[in-house]
């Protein structure tokens, strides 16, 4: 009797290691997320002759007009130090399983990158609505019709082209299986005490979008969004369209940011999911640097240097340069290089310099 107790006792210790064992592994083992996951970029190459003289020419009509220009033609909004071709590297190193890259542009392609069946350019007017909106030199306004890229899956991730990754990241770092969205918030609140931070464009559309959450939702304080890659899903934007339709017929109307825009994907779609049950809050470590010349170079230098030791799940670079210089170019540079050495499968070889 004795015997039997013991055998049954080491049987059932035996299937209980097994089964610990089993499940150890089945958890080192990544869950591949049930859903495809599309990336989404804008991008502008703000030193193109054409792409400028355009650009010129509506930004001269538009500040005779009675319109808030303030800071939303200012050259570092559109300046190009390749952030694209390396946020891209991020990609690949750091989140392998997207599905599919779009990179939305007006009638520009990117020097460095080939033909690769995982890229798609999509030109503004594949996009828009209400083609009479454009050309457009608003982002805020393109953001309101990324949801309209022909095959763009439900799921996917909006990075501005200064966004990149430092570390690697899950398919759920950003949608749970149950369909909800991770939200980074940042400590801050979304209106400053400061008058001149207050009169940016980003906080005048924060204004706005307070105003509509206010209203149809509650009024209370908000927490900004972190700058940092925005989980968003199709068919939700879509229903937050035909709640308001006045929002998206806004932003895209206006070629330059205004002081009537909302910011869409960077706070107003969120908080909506946000008070609909669709949001958690996010776990992924961030970082936002500022890109500053001449006597604050250092300062920007060190916080670069800073992420090399020791690198955060995504980093916004902020360019606040009011010209262009060429030791932030080459540093800057050096910073890339050195936290994404390998080339990606679509880029263009460089040819070596002739000595």
């Amino acid at each position: 009797m004795l015997y039997k107790t013991l055998a049954k006792t080491a049987t059932l210790t035996f299937f209980f290691i097994l089964c610990c064992i089993q499940n150890l592994f089945s958890f080192a083992k990544e869950n591949p997320f049930p859903h495809p996951i599309d990336i989404v970029y804008l991008w502008v190459d703000g030193s193109d002759p054409k792409w400028l003289s355009i650009k010129n020419k509506y930004s001269k009509v538009h500040q005779t007009e009675t319109i808030f220009i303030g800071d939303a033609c200012i050259d570092s909004r559109f300046s190009d130090h390749e952030e694209l071709k390396y946020s891209l590297r991020s990609l690949v190193k750091f989140a392998p399983f997207f599905n599919h890259i779009y990179i939305i542009t007006m009638d520009q392609y990117p020097k460095w990158l080939l033909d690769h069946p995982k890229i798609t350019i999509v030109d503004h007017q594949a996009v828009f609505n209400h083609p009479e909106d454009l050309p457009t030199f608003n982002s805020q306004a393109i953001e309101s019709q990324i949801h309209r890229i022909p095959g763009l899956a439900e799921h996917f991730i909006y990075f501005n082209d200064d966004v990149l990754l430092g570390k690697r990241v899950s398919p759920y770092d950003f949608f749970k299986e149950d369909g909800k969205i991770n939200v980074l918030f940042e400590k801050g609140f979304t209106v400053s005490s400061s008058p001149e931070v207050q009169a940016t464009m980003y906080r005048k559309a924060w204004v706005n979008s307070n105003l509509l959450l206010d209203t149809y939702f509650i009024s209370e304080p908000r927490r900004r969004l972190s700058h940092a890659p925005f989980a968003l899903r199709k068919s939700l934007i879509q229903e937050v369209e035909c709640l308001f339709p006045c929002v998206f017929t806004c932003n895209s109307a206006h070629k330059f940011r205004s002081d009537q825009d909302f910011n869409l994907t960077n706070g107003l779609l969120q908080y909506i999911w946000l008070y609909q049950g669709y949001v958690e809050k996010g776990n992924l470590s961030n970082k936002m640097i500022s890109l500053y010349s001449n006597e604050r170079f250092a300062e920007s230098k060190e916080a670069l240097d800073s992420f090399l030791v020791d690198p955060l799940h995504t980093l916004c670079i902020q360019d606040c340069t009011s010209e262009d210089c060429i030791e932030i170019s080459e540093y800057l540079k050096n910073f890339f290089e050195t936290l994404l050495p390998d080339a990606a499968p679509w880029e263009k070889q460089e040819m070596p310099a002739l000595k």
